[in-house]
This record gives structure tokens, C-alpha cells and sequence, in this order.
């Protein structure tokens, strides 16, 4: 289902992945640092959001909402949120000294689900105008993990907290959009786009043996946009799902895609 920016995704992370080798494999640190492998999963909610125009004013291709104010006094688009997804992990990592470690990680989030309400203006108020679509995202990042009490020299202990900070890269896919009207549903086109994002958190590492931890993880991450792509709509007639037309052209409509998760995972040092 991915397109060519899910291979580049993975390009830049393979690029990341060797040049953390090459680093790791230098004498730059002294004895006793490790790298290690993570492996985790974990549950991803996303914040509120909501799908606009790229360009409001655009008349060809037309854009889907346009400029003016929906019937409840907003302007016009589809507000909600992309739910819960499970999150998957994989990172790679290197200790510096005590209390340092830089990690490149590559991420998967397939069970988004956009569930929104939109208020064009010529549908009643009282008539909800359900939208729905389902959203996937894959991400790349590379962060830095600072371990504070190591840093203030106090003696580790089985349980060490840590924070986090990083920057990298996602692509975000869409289905079509489902928009239901009193008589109709409108299908919009499906898209993908890539952005930068990034991420902070915060989280415990407890230490089972001197090789393996478990590790618990708060991130917040800016995945940047999901954007439907420039293609036809389809208008159906919802009592028997007859076509009315699929030959209207429209824009882009775009999202921002932001979430809070924890990631439970196993740490190999090594």
C-alpha cells in the first residue's frame, strides 16, 4: 500500500542504520559503552484534528470545502480524531558514556481510523454528517535519551528514568473518505503524504539482567500531515448506492496527525 516514500523511509533508515555502525565500531568512546536493540509495541492516540482545504480558494481543481463558514459557525471542513492505534517498534542504539545514548527507530501505526463530523452549510444542523476514514503511518526518527541520574552521578539503580527528544521523518496514508449526507455519501480520493515530524518523551528502564531491560515509554509525536490526494469524488445515492457522478475533479484536503503514546519494549544490549 505504500508508496515510493515508504521506500525511501526505509532507504534513510537502512543509511542511518549503517552509519550507526560505523560509528559504533570506532574507538571514540571508552570501554564499557554498548549498543543495543529495542523491540516494543504499544497503544498511539491521536489528538483532535481536522481536515481542510490545502487550498480554499482553488477553482480548479475545486476545493472540497471551500472558504466559508459551515452551519455551526466554523469554517467549513471535517473535525474529529484518528483514534487509537497499535504502535510497532524497532531501534537501534549506542551508549556514549553514562548517561548519553543516541537511537534511530522505525515505527508502524496501521489501525488509525479518522471518525469526524463535517458542517457544510446546505445540510441541516441537525443532521450529522458522519466522516470516516481509515489512516495508517509509518515513521523513522532519530533521537537523543538522556539518563539524569547518571548524569548527576548518583548510583544506578535497578530502575532509571530517562527523557527523550528527536527528529525525523513519516508518511501518512489515507483511505478514501466516506462523507454521508441526508441522501448521499461522498467519496473523496485517498492519499499519502511525507513530512518531518518529530517527537519528546520521557519513560523507566528496568534492568533484569546486565544484558536485557524493560523499558517504559511516554512519546509525544508530530507526525506532520495526511493529505487526500487530486482525483475525482464519488457522489452515491445512499438508498441504493447508485452513482450520481464520479467525474468532479477536487484538491487536496489535509490533516495534521499528532499522538501521545506509551510503548512497553525488551532492550538487548550488547
Amino acid at each position: 500500500m505504500f508508496s515510493s516514500s515508504f521506500v525511501r523511509i526505509c532507504f534513510l533508515f537502512i543509511v542511518a542504520l549503517m552509519s550507526f555502525l560505523v560509528l559504533a565500531g570506532k574507538p571514540v568512546c571508552a570501554a564499557g559503552k554498548t549498543s543495543y536493540l529495542r523491540i516494543g509495541a504499544g497503544l498511539a492516540a491521536s489528538a483532535h484534528t481536522e481536515f481542510t482545504d490545502s487550498d480554499c480558494h482553488s477553482g480548479s481543481p475545486a476545493a472540497l470545502f471551500g472558504c466559508s463558514l459551515g452551519n455551526d459557525g466554523k469554517a467549513t471542513g471535517a473535525y474529529g480524531d484518528f483514534g487509537h492505534s497499535l504502535t510497532l517498534d524497532m531501534g537501534l542504539g549506542y551508549h556514549w558514556n553514562e548517561w548519553l545514548q543516541t537511537e534511530i527507530f522505525l515505527s508502524y501505526r496501521p489501525g488509525f481510523e479518522f471518525d469526524g463530523v463535517s458542517n457544510f452549510s446546505q445540510v441541516n444542523p441537525t443532521f450529522v454528517q458522519t466522516v470516516a476514514a481509515d489512516v495508517e503511518s509509518i515513521s523513522g526518527m532519530l533521537v537523543g535519551i538522556i539518563q539524569p541520574l547518571a548524569l548527576f552521578k548518583v548510583e544506578k539503580q535497578k530502575i532509571e528514568p530517562f527523557l527523550l527528544g528527536g527528529i525525523g521523518y513519516a508518511y501518512n496514508h489515507t483511505d478514501s473518505m466516506v462523507y454521508t449526507f441526508p441522501v448521499t455519501a461522498t467519496i473523496t480520493p485517498d492519499g499519502g503524504y511525507s513530512s518531518i515530524a518529530w517527537t519528546v518523551g520521557a519513560g523507566f528502564s528496568y534492568e533484569l539482567t546486565h544484558e536485557v531491560e524493560l523499558e517504559l515509554t511516554y512519546r509525544y509525536i508530530d507526525l506532520g500531515t495526511v493529505s487526500t490526494d487530486v482525483n475525482t469524488m464519488t457522489i452515491l445515492r445512499r438508498a441504493n448506492n447508485a452513482v450520481i457522478t464520479d467525474s468532479i475533479v477536487i484538491g487536496e484536503t489535509e490533516a495534521d496527525i499528532d499522538v501521545n503514546e506509551v510503548v512497553l519494549s525488551i532492550v538487548w544490549n550488547f
